[in-house]
């Protein structure tokens, strides 16, 4: 009994297995009310107009890679290997990640109506891609703050930064439907994105007030600032093109699914019901149990930026078996779990066969996205940005490929198969590169 004390008690003394725990608890919570929260907004806006919030969703992705992620992800390597110069790291990030979202702001809300008519085909996006803009820069500094605390392997504060952005996301859409019931108005596309908005200025408003006392003595000079800012770039260009590649697929896909689904011949509300379907109801679940390996990427990258300065790379290949190995078993289980219920998910849920078919179809991609995610993870530790991004870039390429030339001819089920094929790909190409990288 002593001796599985003691296991249990040298496990949660570990920063990445704490981290990671903390981080899987906020992670559930939240993914838990935004599912309760798609079902609210699909009874109160339709699928029509959780299609036309899905069409909006991707610009914001777009932004989070060129000013976000990208930030996050450097600050956190950066501060895990040189946590004595943390400060300067937090301040650099943040100056160069809100100088290029303000930037976004000002072009996405000056261009709003052409994004909508020639990027999403869709006039009725002016409005939400006008609010949405709003969100960019307090996502920015947040995103670069959740790094450093990353960096320093403490991750409560960014877990109750995600719980706070949740809840003041949905309480927000929450007021303006009471508000908007009591005077028997409807509830439009538009105000499920000033709930965005909300969340993502609360999240920085904590952040900040959090962050003030580790820089309560400290002290900025320009010569350390500019020498910061070279790494800082060095990192971020190739991590952000690694996101940005991501998030322009997927708004590349978001764009030519509703479009190649016309060409089958289906009618635009038709296709357009389809799309925010798959796109806003089915993937979401399939995400769900994600969260626990999405957590330890998080955590994971800094652990292994550490130990790979420090030449360990016995750890590092330990580290690598045992996320594979994790990530395969995790993904089989939740493979069978949404085989088997996904007729019961669609009809209970959101009382759509429809979603129940697409999630019977998708759920053999769980072990694929699972073990990919925590091996480009560890290769970004590992400096390998570069390398990841070709495969990235090989990977969209082939699924916008197969999309923009079989779903005219077969329809729905041809993204489905595009989907696994692309999946299959990445996962043995990270695969073979992390083996190589660890073994060289």
């Amino acid at each position: 009994m002593t001796g599985d004390f003691l296991i249990v008690k040298k496990y949660l003394s570990n920063p990445l297995v704490t981290g990671t725990i903390f981080l899987t608890l906020a992670g559930t919570t939240s993914r838990f009310m935004g599912f309760f929260f798609r079902i609210f907004l699909n009874n109160v806006m339709g699928s029509t107009g959780l299609g036309l919030y899905q069409l909006v969703i991707p610009l914001m992705s777009v932004c989070m890679s060129l000013c976000c992620n990208g930030f996050q992800t450097a600050t956190s390597k950066l501060v895990a290997e040189k946590p004595q110069n943390r400060q300067i790291i937090l301040i650099c990030a943040i100056i160069m990640s809100a100088t290029i979202a303000l930037l976004l702001t000002i072009i996405m809300y000056s261009n709003a109506n052409y994004i909508s008519l020639c990027i999403l085909s869709e006039p009725r996006c002016t409005e939400l891609v006008k609010a949405l803009s709003f969100s960019i820069l307090p996502a920015a500094i947040h995103s670069c703050i959740n790094g450093y605390y990353y960096g320093l392997k403490k991750a409560t504060i960014p877990a109750a930064t995600q719980l706070i952005e949740q809840t003041a996301r949905i309480g927000t859409c929450y007021l303006i439907y009471a508000i908007l019931s009591d005077g028997g108005s409807c509830f439009k596309p538009v105000y499920s994105i000033y709930g965005i908005v909300a969340g993502e200025a609360s999240a920085t408003v904590f952040s900040v007030i959090t962050i003030k006392k580790d820089f309560s003595y400290f002290k900025i000079s320009v010569k350390s600032l500019k020498t910061t800012a070279y790494g800082m770039a060095a990192l971020f260009i190739p991590l952000s093109l690694n996101y940005i590649l991501a998030s322009f697929s997927s708004s590349v896909e978001n764009v030519l699914i509703p479009r190649t689904l016309k060409l089958y011949g289906l009618s635009p509300a038709l296709a357009l019901d389809i799309f925010g379907t798959i796109s806003g109801l089915t993937l979401p679940v399939l995400l769900f149990p994600g969260v626990l390996c999405s957590c330890a990427c998080v955590m994971l990258l800094p652990s292994v930026s550490e130990a790979n300065a420090a030449g360990k790379d016995t750890k590092i290949t330990k580290t690598i078996n045992s996320c594979a190995l994790f990530g395969l078993c995790f993904g089989l289980i939740f493979t069978c779990i949404f085989y088997l219920l996904s007729d019961f998910i669609g009809d209970f849920l959101f009382s759509s066969k429809l979603c129940g078919y697409f999630l019977r179809r998708l759920c053999f991609l769980c072990p694929l996205m699972h073990i990919s995610g925590m091996l480009c993870s560890i290769l970004h530790g590992l400096g390998k940005a570069k390398q990841v991004l070709f495969v990235n870039l090989l990977t969209c390429a082939i699924r916008i490929l197969m999309i923009m030339l079989l779903v005219p001819h077969y329809g729905i089920d041809a993204y489905l198969w595009a989907m696994l094929v692309s999946h299959v790909f990445v996962t043995l190409a990270v695969g073979i590169l992390t083996c190589h990288t660890a073994h060289k």
